[in-house]
Parts: C-alpha cells; sequence; structure tokens
C-alpha cells in the first residue's frame, strides 16, 4: 500500500520533479522552494472552513491559592512565606478589594503586579488563573463546554467584556464565560481568557479550527534505527525537540527510504544524472523525544525494527483525497509568484489551483454545525455543501 502522508521533503522533491530544478537546487534557489512550501502551508487553512482541520483540546483548570504576605507599594511586590505557584503570570491577585494582574515571578517568594495600590499592605493575598496558553495549533474556538455539568456550555464574551466578569462574576462553582486574546509572552500563540476557576479542578474540552504550524525539518537521515514496541532508538544523537510530529520513514534495508517515485540526483560536475528507488517500509509519527538518540512513535510499528535505514521529516497534514493535490498545486502556484513568473504561466497556476480546490472541497464531506446549547451532549445536524 501506498505511504499517505505527506512530508516536507515529499513537497519539496515535487517542486524539483515540476519546475526542473533536479540538481539546480542551491543557494537562492532553494531558499525559494523551501519558501513556496512554508507559504503554502500556512496558506491552506484559511482557502476553506475545512471539516479536516476541526479538532477538540482540553484545559485543567488552576485551583486559586491564598497566601499571607506583605504588598510594598515603591515596587508593586507582595512578598509571602509560602511558595507562589509557578503560574503566577497568568494570573491577578486581589488586594485591598482590587484585583490587580500579575507582571512576573520574581521567585518563589516574591511576585510583581502590574499596578497596585498606594499604600504598604499587610494581609492575606488571593491569587487566580484567568489566562490558560492555548496549542500552536489553535487558531479559533467555537465552544468550551464543562463535561462535569451536563456539558453546561461556557459563555462567550467579547475582549472588552472579560474585565467586568472578572471584577462581577463571582465565579466559585465553574468558570462561567471566556474569550480569546493574543498571547503577549508567547508571539504567534493564542491565549483563553476564563472568568473564574473555581475551588475545584475541572476539565474543560473546546472545539477549535486548527491553523498550521512551523515546517522545521526538511529531511534528516544518517545511520540507522530500531525499535522496542513504541520506542525509536538511532545509531547516532541526532534527535532534538523540533522533530516532535515529524514523520519517521523507515527503509526495508540499511539505506535510506526514498519517495514511492524515487530519488533523482544530478552531478554538478558532470551533468550526469542517477536514480535511486528504495520505497519505505513503514512511516511512523514521532510523539516524543526523551533524548537525542531516543524517540517515542505515535503508534507502534506491526513488528520490531532492527537497524535500519529512516528519514525525518516535519509532516505536512492534510487530507489524502483531494486536500494533498490542493496543496501541490497551492506550492506550485506560490513558487511562480515568488520567481515573478510571467502573467500566463502565473494564470496557469492560479486556474490549476481552483481546479483542485473544488476538488478537494468535495471530498472534505458534509458540513457539520454543533447544535449550541445549555444541555448540549453532543448532538450534531450535517448540511449539505
Amino acid at each position: 500500500m501506498a505511504d499517505t502522508f505527506l512530508t516536507y521533503q515529499d513537497a519539496y522533491e515535487h517542486l524539483l520533479d515540476v519546475f526542473h530544478q533536479v540538481g539546480k537546487d542551491a543557494g537562492i534557489q532553494k531558499r525559494r522552494l523551501r519558501r513556496a512550501i512554508v507559504e503554502a502551508y500556512h496558506l491552506l487553512p484559511s482557502l476553506h472552513d475545512w471539516e479536516y482541520y476541526r479538532g477538540t483540546g482540553s484545559i485543567v483548570t488552576t485551583v486559586p491559592e491564598t497566601h499571607a504576605g506583605t504588598y510594598t507599594t515603591a515596587d508593586n511586590r507582595i512578598t509571602i512565606t509560602g511558595t507562589w505557584t509557578t503560574e503566577a503570570i497568568h494570573g491577578s491577585v486581589l488586594v485591598s478589594d482590587v484585583r490587580y494582574p500579575v507582571k512576573r515571578r520574581v521567585s518563589a517568594t516574591v511576585i510583581e503586579l502590574d499596578g497596585g495600590p498606594g499604600a504598604d499592605v499587610t494581609s492575606t493575598f488571593r491569587w487566580q488563573r484567568f489566562k490558560y496558553l492555548l496549542p500552536q495549533d489553535v487558531g479559533g474556538i467555537s465552544n468550551v463546554l464543562d463535561p462535569s455539568t451536563q456539558f453546561f456550555e461556557v459563555k462567550r464574551v467579547e475582549p472588552n467584556r472579560t474585565f467586568w466578569w472578572q471584577e462581577v462574576i463571582n465565579a466559585e462553582t465553574y468558570p462561567l464565560a471566556w474569550s480569546m486574546f493574543k498571547s503577549d509572552l508567547y508571539p504567534g500563540r493564542l491565549e483563553m481568557w476564563l472568568s473564574g476557576s473555581g475551588v475545584i479542578q475541572r476539565t474543560l474540552r473546546y472545539m477549535y479550527r486548527r491553523r498550521h504550524t512551523s515546517l522545521n525539518t526538511l529531511e534528516l537521515k544518517g545511520g540507522t534505527v530500531s525499535t522496542v514496541g513504541d520506542v525509536a532508538t538511532f545509531s547516532t544523537a541526532i534527535l532534538t525537540s523540533a522533530h516532535v510530529g515529524a514523520a519517521l520513514r523507515v527503509s526495508g534495508d540499511a539505506n535510506p527510504p526514498t519517495s514511492d517515485y524515487g530519488y533523482e540526483s544530478r552531478d554538478v560536475v558532470t551533468g550526469e544524472e542517477s536514480e535511486t528507488l528504495n520505497p519505505s517500509a513503514s512511516t511512523h509519527v514521532i510523539e516524543e523525544i526523551t533524548s537525542t538518540t531516543v524517540a517515542v512513535l505515535r503508534t507502534p510499528p506491526a513488528d520490531d525494527i532492527t537497524t535500519k535505514g529512516y528519514t525525518i521529516s516535519s509532516l505536512i497534514d492534510v487530507n489524502y483525497e483531494g486536500m494533498q493535490e490542493l496543496f501541490y498545486r497551492l506550492a506550485e502556484e506560490q513558487y511562480d509568484i515568488i520567481t515573478r513568473a510571467e502573467s500566463p504561466i502565473r494564470n496557469m497556476s492560479y486556474a490549476s489551483r481552483m481546479r483542485a480546490m473544488r476538488e478537494a472541497m468535495i471530498a472534505d464531506g458534509p458540513r457539520t454545525t454543533v447544535m449550541s446549547n445549555t444541555s448540549w451532549r453532543g448532538e450534531i445536524i450535517l448540511e449539505d455543501s
């Protein structure tokens, strides 16, 4: 069975073939090929409200903390005898009946507030978390549900009304409202704001639209890999955190695998061309990196692997039926734009991309609309596209 995974390297080799760049991909030309792929990868989610890019996630709320200590107005700092949570910067502290956001956690016993009262205060201070950093692939949230309360739907509020909810609503039992902001601490990431966390830790479920993250690895190979269950051990120290989520292709022998179409190379001196065809025996997704030589795979191979060649390349997450073809056409179009191709060529690549777009939308399936009410239990309505 053909490998249905699409990787950064697959897309790169595709552009090499289409634009006759085998053996010419050096310097600025290699940069253009990579840029075309990355830009296509980032554009794809915005072309359509894809069913394939809808997902669910969860947030575990943090219980508020109370500490005795002293606030000093000279530096807006609160010093306690206990220990501030490491998540302190994601919340705020109640001082003299006014809530102030935490600016930074100076140490285990000291935090600095963003503002504060005009006099020193010795009291009991209550810290409460309101902001939760979302995963990189979250592009937009449609619903937030509390499964512990018969799928109670948490109310969405506009960002400019979150302060009112934070100050007025006493959400000691469970969060009543949510909103979403860009993260000031992590550029490019989003944060969910909750009106309160409650005195009991809760796990909230949210539905979101996925967006693509960075493509970190074009292709990595060298040495061999062996597996025991879902643990893969590499013969050389080549792994980094950038390889989490990447595709690991394993050969049937000690040589690195190629795509199903093979790999063509050209001698830069003689111009002589040669082809290598060694399709992968299996493909796996790297779930976790535990050291520079050991990775945990998302699912274990059917049989343990012993000293086989491999390649690692960033996974391009697309639906094989339709969306993969669209991605190829989109990458071609971006390449034509980057290289300032003449108008007739660019018009052809645009027309090809639009044909692939229609096919991908049909393959994406019927639109699903979630029924939204306070007793939501997972019912869906199917509508024709």
